[in-house]
């Protein structure tokens, strides 16, 4: 019995419930699988990225009415993820008409071989998964062995994942990850909990964000693994014929203030890879933001009539 328990759920993670190694990923597939059935035949606006998309791209806002747009950001999601991403649709059959990429500065400074920068997700990959990072790696069979070890032991290295989809009220909120899939409407979009914060709360968050993000932005570079990444995911999408657009969500004066020093290697590098960016018209307050880059749901919408706007057909 031990051993038709670990098999089967190692092969249910690796094929029909995705969602129970990487809940972010197979929830928003399932829901854009039925998206996709009941809408055939319209053209497909995907908007990919980090948090920051997930609470700053809301479809339903973006008055696409002859296409059908869907969000599917994941926490933490830098060029890596975003190509992994793209890569794990399009073995699905998934290809977008247009791809939206959020281009966030400090998620492009990452750098290092795929086994270094995901090796806190390795038990949410798949073997598939594994093999397309491959061509990012320095030492493949460091991940095959990573991946192989936690796949062994699903039971353990996902226990977190099953406990929150079987009985997340037997967890202390620190763990709870229901948000990530009770959060979505129908569309992917993951708005911000809270419709106002208070000025001290706010303030607080603010601190938190400057403690994480100062050190990468005040030396910012982009990262040589994560040039390459977004590059290689650049003509992936020209061989599919999906169109690339950028965009960029809004900010805060507080973290535009923090951010000034990385705009000139940021503008240089968009430069280089000459793709469309669209970029938030007119000026965003405090207020605006939870913390000074996630934006609350009046910014995000306002934000995403922009960039429908812009890639309206």
């Amino acid at each position: 019995m031990f051993v038709v328990a670990v098999i089967g759920l190692a092969g249910a993670v690796e094929t029909v419930k995705p969602e129970w190694r990487d809940p972010e990923y197979g929830h928003r597939l399932r829901q854009l699988r039925a998206l996709r059935a009941a809408h055939p035949g319209r053209p497909l606006v995907l908007a990919v990225g980090s948090s920051r998309t997930q609470m700053g791209v809301s479809p339903a806002a973006m008055g696409l009415r002859d296409a059908l747009a869907y969000n599917f950001g994941q926490s933490a999601a830098g060029p890596l993820r975003i190509h992994l991403t793209v890569e794990r649709l399009a073995a699905e059959g998934i290809v977008p008409d247009v791809l939206l990429v959020e281009f966030f500065p400090a998620a492009f400074a990452h750098d290092g071989p795929a086994e270094e920068q995901l090796k806190g997700m390795t038990a949410r990959l798949s073997l598939a998964d594994v093999r397309r990072l491959e061509p990012f790696t320095a030492d493949a069979a460091l991940l095959h062995r990573r991946w192989a070890a936690a796949r062994a032991n699903s039971w353990h290295s996902l226990r977190l994942v099953l406990m929150n989809h079987a009985r997340p009220d037997w967890l202390p909120w620190r763990d709870r990850l229901t948000h990530q899939w009770d959060m979505l409407d129908p569309y992917g979009f993951s708005p911000h909990p809270h419709e106002s914060i208070s000025e001290p709360d706010r303030e607080q968050s603010i601190r938190r964000v400057r403690d994480q993000y100062a050190w990468l932005l005040s030396d910012y570079r982009i990262g040589a693994a994560s040039d390459r990444v977004f590059r290689d995911l650049l003509e992936r999408c020209r061989a599919r014929g999906v169109r690339v657009v950028l965009f960029r969500t809004p900010e805060g004066p507080s973290f535009r203030a923090l951010a000034a020093g990385a705009e000139p290697a940021a503008r240089a590098f968009l430069a280089g890879v000459g793709v469309p960016l669209i970029e938030p018209d007119g000026d965003y307050a405090e207020a605006d933001f939870a913390d000074g880059h996630h934006p609350l749901r009046p910014a995000a919408e306002r934000f995403s009539r922009q960039l429908g706007a812009a890639v309206r057909p």
